[in-house]
């Protein structure tokens, strides 16, 4: 699963580079907020793309989006070939910082969680290798907390390639679960590490699996050359079996005529998941959560049908790594695009904080800190109010060029909304702007309803609580 070289130059093909690059950008660095529209641009990045820039109506979005998660129970191939490396070509690949990678290689598009991955040496080495048409396929290492999998590999070309290009640093590939149907979806990043060789991270959301289930990728196609690389990957719990809290809440509701139960919420070092049993059969209904210091969860994919919706989040904050309570958020689709507009604030750096900028509702950010080190820029800052707590700010050099985050933002305190984010490396002479994208509505946005989760830490899996 991934997109041939003609179907990635094609993205944005129509449009001016500064105008494809900021919708680029700006789609793949969305967070959650109170605001409305970031909540619906949330679902839109799941459409189908078209390169003229036009987007369908929401309710197909979310539709395809669906048939697409369900779309993805596959077939069974029989696996073979595979043979353990050496133990040292095996150590040297453990070392290899997959995780670090796939923020410098794809920005703030994930939440913060997965750096726990390796933080915390969460995943399982397996070591497990292809070869064929002189390509080896190496599974260095894969994760599972019952919530999400992610997969490390390389790839070598042991012959044949002087230099490899972005169009041979691919790997197309199935997905399968032994014995199990589950609905799938997948995202990946490749990064080129030498003139024969890449890397990838592969991240899957999943519904329910059984247990120790095994993971089969189906790899037909590296880069241009047709190939068999199929390899299964055990799956385990292990190492965060104990240090994930799941809780039955069982609450229940109703919210435009659709009725809902609050049926599970887990909480894993590296990702949170929602379950949420309803009746919202044309999927119209959305959910976000926050803590009870009303620091929101990020965004982390998710998946839906049959009467159930699986949110996934980043993890809980370190400063609030228990909260009694959270909230979870619910609304529904009421606006149409043209109900509000971005516009852009601008503040000159000129070596001294605080700088104020205007944010959305009339709230402001603060500019408290800027630190300009060896291999990033980190950015600290006060918002208002809650709203404003994930504005969309950016950074802008000497020579225009606009700087999107390459972290998500990490509340740091917790008695004010103060954050800090990270950018990629700049001299502190290039920086000469701070930008904030804010919001403005000829349509005043729909509000949520809340619902409050209560959490007793003590008994997390055995007492379900009630509203």
């Amino acid at each position: 699963m991934t997109l041939d070289s003609q179907s990635r130059q094609n993205l944005g093909m129509d449009l001016p580079p500064e105008v494809a690059d900021a919708v680029q950008n700006r789609m793949s660095h969305l967070r959650l907020s109170d605001s409305f529209e970031t909540l619906w641009q949330r679902y839109q990045k799941y459409a189908p793309h078209d390169p003229k820039g036009h987007q369908p109506g929401f309710k197909h979005v979310r539709r395809k989006w669906l048939l697409v998660a369900n779309a993805l129970i596959l077939c069974t191939v029989i696996v073979a070939g595979a043979w353990l490396l050496s133990p040292s070509v095996g150590a040297a690949l453990q070392k290899s910082k997959f995780i670090e990678l796939l923020y410098k290689s794809s920005g703030a598009s994930f939440d913060n969680g997965l750096e726990q991955i390796e933080q915390q040496n969460l995943s399982t080495q397996t070591n497990i290798a292809i070869i064929d048409k002189d390509i080896r396929l190496t599974i260095a290492n894969a994760f599972y907390d019952g919530v999400q999998i992610v997969v490390n590999y390389e790839v070598e070309f042991l012959k044949g390639k002087k230099s490899l290009t972005s169009d041979d640093a691919a790997v197309y590939y199935k997905l399968k679960i032994e014995d199990a149907q589950p609905t799938m979806m997948s995202t990946h990043v490749f990064t080129i590490t030498g003139d024969h060789t890449f890397v990838g991270t592969t991240l899957i959301n999943t519904s329910v699996l059984p247990e120790h289930p095994k993971l089969t990728m189906l790899v037909e196609r590296i880069g241009s050359i047709q190939g068999n690389w199929n390899v299964t990957i055990p799956l385990s719990t292990e190492k965060t079996e104990l240090l994930t809290s799941k809780f039955r809440p069982q609450i229940s509701g109703t919210y435009q005529d659709k009725h809902f139960t609050v049926d599970e919420i887990i909480f894993t070092p590296v990702s949170t998941q929602l379950v949420v049993k309803n009746d919202d059969l044309d999927h119209k209904l959305f959910y976000w959560i926050k803590d009870d210091l009303e620091t929101q969860f990020d965004s982390a994919g998710g998946q839906g049908g049959n009467g159930e919706a699986r949110m996934n989040f980043g993890p809980l904050s370190e400063i609030n790594p228990k909260p009694p309570f959270v909230t979870m958020m619910i609304n529904g689709i009421q606006m149409e695009p043209g109900d509000w507009s971005n516009r852009d604030v601008l503040a000159d750096y000129t070596g001294t904080v605080p700088i104020v900028l205007d944010g959305n509702n009339g709230g402001t950010i603060k500019i408290t800190g800027v630190q300009f080190l060896n291999d990033t820029t980190i950015v600290d800052y006060e918002s208002s109010d809650a709203v404003n707590q994930l504005p969309t700010l950016m950074l802008e050099d000497s020579a225009g060029k606009r700087i999107w985050p390459s972290k998500r933002a990490v509340r740091v305190a917790r008695d004010k909304y103060a954050y800090s984010v990270q950018f990629p490396k700049l001299e502190s002479g290039s920086l000469t702007r701070f930008v904030n994208m804010i919001e403005e509505y000829v349509k005043e946005p729909p509000k949520p309803m809340e619902v409050r989760i209560p959490l007793d830490w003590d008994h997390p899996r055995t007492t379900p609580t009630s509203p």
